[in-house]
């Protein structure tokens, strides 16, 4: 190797292990323990209830459903759910082409709602198609705190329901 070559080989190490060395020390300066934060995961409930997750019947869903979503914590603080996913898994029985074998299989419904009710559009026939055998999953919950002096987001507890009779 040439003498020139030796010297921008040197020269362009020492810069890569400078630049490396910086985003080390760009670490640890926003993180002063060195540990990554805790993400604190709050419960979130179905209307003003103590359903967080499991068998519930319809009756009981639909009407704490209508409800919309609500959260606090263990010392009582509310929080405002702010947005949420909603999906919807429903089962049915359905026959093939023949009309000779009967199968069960899930239509999925998935709807990303603003605030803590759901949307017109699913509310408007989703109580009426609830039955036994589906499944209700609500995850990807935005809290806020209240009152909202602070625009700080947190995180709710994602639920799952499966429709009983």
């Amino acid at each position: 190797m040439s003498r020139t070559t030796k010297i921008l080989l040197l020269v362009f190490s020492t810069v890569f292990i400078v630049s490396l060395y910086a985003q080390e020390a760009k670490k640890n300066t926003d993180n002063k323990s060195g540990h990554k934060p805790k993400l604190i995961v709050y419960p979130v409930y179905l209307g003003r209830s103590n359903y967080q997750s499991g068998p519930i019947s319809k009756r009981t869903f639909d009407s704490l459903m209508k409800q919309g979503l609500t959260s606090r914590d263990s010392l009582g603080n509310k929080y405002r759910v702010s947005e949420f996913a909603f999906n919807y898994a429903e089962r049915n029985l359905y026959e093939d082409s023949s009309g000779e074998n009967m199968m069960w299989l899930t239509d999925y419904l998935l709807e990303y709602c603003i605030g803590d009710t759901l949307s017109s559009s699913i509310s408007s026939n989703l109580y009426e198609r609830t039955k036994a055998g589906d499944t209700i999953y609500i995850d990807h919950i935005a809290l806020a705190k209240m009152p909202v002096a602070d625009s700080t987001q947190i995180f709710g507890k994602a639920m799952k329901f499966e429709i009983t009779k």
